[in-house]
């Protein structure tokens, strides 16, 4: 019985790993890529919102960011953001709300 229990625990532990990989690769091409901006900049930039616009004295911006640099879909945002295209940005990344919220300010 101990065996077993020991065994599930070791299985759910690996799968939670797995399960992190993305994060943890985002995070690894974010910090190896010190010459690049975040995409949330020009994100916004292509969506018509002014860095200057954003909240300065709450944590809006601030979990935006930490949301980007671990953001697992860094490559559709790569290929969103080659395009010429201004819509579907709610369909992969983490921040198209507050980015709707600051465009709307």
């Amino acid at each position: 019985m101990n065996a077993l229990l020991i065994s599930l625990a070791s299985l759910i532990l690996f799968f939670m790993l797995v399960a992190s990989l993305p994060f943890f690769y985002a995070g690894w091409r974010r910090a190896t890529d010190r010459g690049a901006e975040l995409q949330i900049w020009p994100v916004m930039r292509r969506l018509g919102v002014s860095a200057d616009a954003t909240p300065r004295n709450d944590g809006t911006m601030a979990h935006a960011i930490r949301r980007c640099v671990l953001c697992p879909s860094l490559e559709e945002c790569e290929h969103w953001l080659e395009s010429a295209k201004t819509d579907g940005i709610d369909e992969f990344c983490p921040n198209a709300a507050v980015i709707e919220g600051l465009r709307k300010r």
